[in-house]
């Protein structure tokens, strides 16, 4: 039988853990003898993670807040390593084939993608995951690195980056496909850029800011054909990374550094909560919804992060603590 208490005159769940619950709803917590509420956040809200194992900047992610997938970058040198989240702490996981890092990352904890990358012999290289090992896939048709990437294992999509060590150019336009186990030719951005962000799927993604050289606000729809132009990012950046769907995105961080964040509905983009430490060369994890997303990462040669921050978005519900006077 449920035990209550009475707070001017209503009755107050007491349970030993947080439940998960519905907004507007009220219990003690006996464990922690703290009086709490869901309210739902107005603008979206940042919550300090465990920090990954390995400090480490221009790495990929992959998968969600409760399922992460982290893997290459570099750590003082470039590295093949691969960690997993699980909501509260980072553990190793199998490691990759090659070391290599500003690959492009996409899929699950489960199901991982990872695509080119600097460090490799001709940047075209793709290796799968499946929650214990690393296997190679089909190469890509042009080496690349610094791109943008979308989509799952068996329906991945990479686009512009940077193939200038391979061939050229350094601010590329091209886009492939990837159906599970070959890479073939999709259309052309309609700006060719490098440093850029990505997420979505492969008939529904989203690609925003880079260099062309200079830093661009520019961000495009891809509909599985053709791109077009979508809105603005809210300033001229590169280096940023996102997470969600082409109608639900959230983007962070920028070339230079920093802990903007923004959200993308499908048509504009706006500001939400800052993240509390500044982000460059990190990687980020959420499918769908973007309100669970994840942060880690990054850093600026030689430093390098190991933090993690994690999204809760707007509208969703989020556990508050009632504070007496």
């Amino acid at each position: 039988m449920s035990e209550y208490k009475i707070i001017k005159g209503f009755k107050i769940q007491v349970v030993a853990a947080d439940p998960s619950t519905d907004l507007g709803q009220v219990w003690y917590n006996s464990t922690t003898s703290v009086l709490k509420y869901n309210a739902a956040t107005a603008a979206g809200a940042w919550a300090t993670g465990g920090n990954m194992g390995t400090a480490r900047y221009g790495l990929a992610g992959a998968g969600t807040q409760t399922a992460g997938l982290a893997f290459a970058g570099n750590s003082g040198g470039v590295t093949n390593a691969t960690e997993e989240y699980d909501g509260s702490a980072w553990t190793g996981g199998g490691n990759m084939g090659a070391s290599k890092y500003y690959a492009g990352g996409t899929g699950t904890q489960t199901a991982g993608l990872s695509i080119g990358g600097y460090g490799t012999p001709n940047g075209r290289s793709t290796e799968e995951y499946d929650g214990t090992n690393w296997t190679a896939g089909g190469d890509t048709t042009k080496g690349r690195f610094d791109m943008g990437a979308a989509g799952t294992q068996t329906a991945g999509l990479i686009a512009g980056g940077d193939a200038g060590q391979f061939s050229s150019p350094s601010y590329y336009n091209g886009t492939e496909e990837y159906g599970g186990s070959s890479w073939t030719a999709g259309g052309d951005l309609g700006t060719g850029r490098k440093t850029l962000g990505g997420f979505g799927t492969q008939t529904a993604a989203l690609v925003f800011v880079g260099n062309i050289p200079a830093a661009t606000a520019i961000s495009e729809h891809y509909d599985g054909t053709s791109w077009t132009a979508g809105g603005n990012y809210p300033a001229a950046t590169s280096g940023a990374k996102g997470a969600g769907t082409q109608t639900a995105g959230l983007a962070t961080g920028a070339g230079p550094g920093s802990t903007a964040s923004n959200l993308y509905d499908g048509t504009s983009w706006s500001a939400t909560t800052a993240t509390s430490t500044s982000y460059k060369q990190h990687a980020m994890g959420g499918l769908s919804p973007s309100s669970a997303s994840i942060v880690f990462g990054g850093g600026n040669a030689p430093s390098r992060l190991n933090a993690t921050e994690e999204f809760t978005g707007p509208g969703i519900p989020l556990v508050k603590t009632v504070e007496i006077d």
